[in-house]
């Protein structure tokens, strides 16, 4: 949808096919109480109390300001599936981002694991992504619909693979061209006149 506002994240050339979001329960989850005690409470209180205007209006602003906090923060957790690889994307407040990026050529396995009532009811679980010869795997948390993440990731991991062996195949075979129209070329050179 806004695929622009994951730009810098991107190298040349490079386009986001898909964006694995966090499922939007877990933003529920996590700014339930900001919508009780930041936005329905002020309400109440100027419901209640009209006099109290610029307090039940300074209240919901800065309860709308912790809502906006919290969609981003959901928001920019996140994969980009690209033509190249996967990046993961991990926001921990406003001034702390992290981005790991795992080349299609360098994953070794995807998986995912779904856990609990909600979780299958909503399908949504966690999502590992085992690196090429790394002990460590990269793992999206509470990922929506993580079957499909992982069939998209396979997918787009083969698509990836077989352009570049088109690519290398012909980057072989021109070099090995060049070679033999060199080899050729200077055997004509070398040629001993007869007297």
């Amino acid at each position: 949808m806004f695929h622009f506002l994951f730009a810098s994240h991107l190298d040349d050339n490079e386009k986001i096919l898909y964006v694995a979001h966090r499922h939007l329960f877990i933003l529920y989850k996590d700014s339930v109480k900001t919508q009780f005690f930041g936005i329905a409470l002020p309400i109440v209180l100027f419901l209640f109390f009209p006099q109290a205007l610029y307090v039940a209006l300074f209240w919901f602003a800065v309860g709308v300001c912790v809502m906006i906090y919290h969609f981003v923060d959901w928001y920019f957790d996140a994969w980009l599936l690209t033509n190249t690889g996967v990046i993961d994307i991990e926001r921990n407040g406003i001034f702390d981002r992290s981005s790991t990026r795992v080349e299609y050529h360098m994953v070794e396995g995807v998986g995912f694991t779904i856990k609990g009532f909600w979780a299958t009811i909503l399908n949504f679980g966690e999502i590992t992504l085992d690196k090429l010869g790394a002990k460590t795997s990269v793992v999206l948390l509470d990922g929506a619909s993580p079957k499909k993440i992982e069939r998209l990731i396979l997918r787009y991991q083969d698509r990836y693979v077989s352009d570049r062996s088109v690519r290398d195949h012909h980057a072989l075979k021109d070099m090995l061209s060049e070679m033999i129209a060199y080899h050729i070329q200077s055997k004509k050179i070398e040629k001993p006149k007869i007297d």
